[in-house]
């Protein structure tokens, strides 16, 4: 993954130099990633950097977190690139590369494959783990009203080979909006793991970011 990330990386930078790009910086009260807490309940921070143009898009970040223990990492690094098609107004298909790198935790690194549909205000996520990561199912429906936008989204994350207690069903309700140039979000998750009661959890999560255009 290493030399393949290394070059996606350099394509993506080129690619952006003569282009507009979006930049973000955040920060969330709980790193939540399909309904599982990575950080043990502490804020984290985030930055990430979007690109999409005549169907290709692409975007690379990297959080504060999943510092679950002196052992485990203690940073989130991802890429991701691929292209979008709009079929028609309001009907679009997309596939991605996502590869996310632990620095200091070499052996959690993990890549996927994303397909992902958009019909008019639904939206499905098939994600493809490659080796030995998990596939994940994600739908999620969003509203927006007046400056407002309201989304639930429920997802499926497959156990870990043949480890039938692993992973689990997630919700999650959201709330959008932007206040003196900046974006908030409020979302209550709900985590119900397969079968490893201690996994269950729920909470209502707050975040704020920056966003910036060149």
């Amino acid at each position: 993954m290493k030399k393949i990330s290394s070059l996606l990386i350099l394509v993506f930078f080129s690619v952006n130099l003569f282009s507009d790009i979006e930049l973000s910086f955040g920060l969330n009260s709980k790193s939540i990633w399909r309904g599982l807490d990575q950080n043990d309940g502490n804020p984290t921070i985030y930055s990430e950097i979007e690109y999409e143009k005549n169907g290709f898009i692409s975007n690379a970040w990297v959080e504060s977190c999943c510092s679950n223990g002196s052992t485990n990492a203690n940073k989130e690094v991802g890429l991701s690139v691929g292209y979008k098609h709009n079929f028609k107004d309001d009907l679009f298909l997309s596939i991605s590369y996502i590869g996310t790198n632990y620095p200091n935790s070499k052996e959690e690194n993990y890549d996927e494959i994303k397909l992902e549909f958009e019909i008019e205000e639904f939206n499905l996520k098939i994600f493809n783990g490659l080796e030995e990561m998990s596939n994940y199912y994600e739908i999620s429906y969003e509203h927006l009203i007046k400056d407002t936008l309201l989304t639930i989204s429920a997802g499926d994350f497959k156990p870990y080979g043949d480890m039938s207690e692993s992973n689990g069903k997630n919700a999650q309700f959201n709330v959008q909006f932007k206040r003196l140039d900046l974006d908030f979000e409020l979302f209550y998750f709900y985590f119900h793991p397969n079968g490893n009661s201690v996994l269950k959890d729920d909470g209502l999560v707050i975040g704020i970011s920056k966003s910036l255009n060149f």
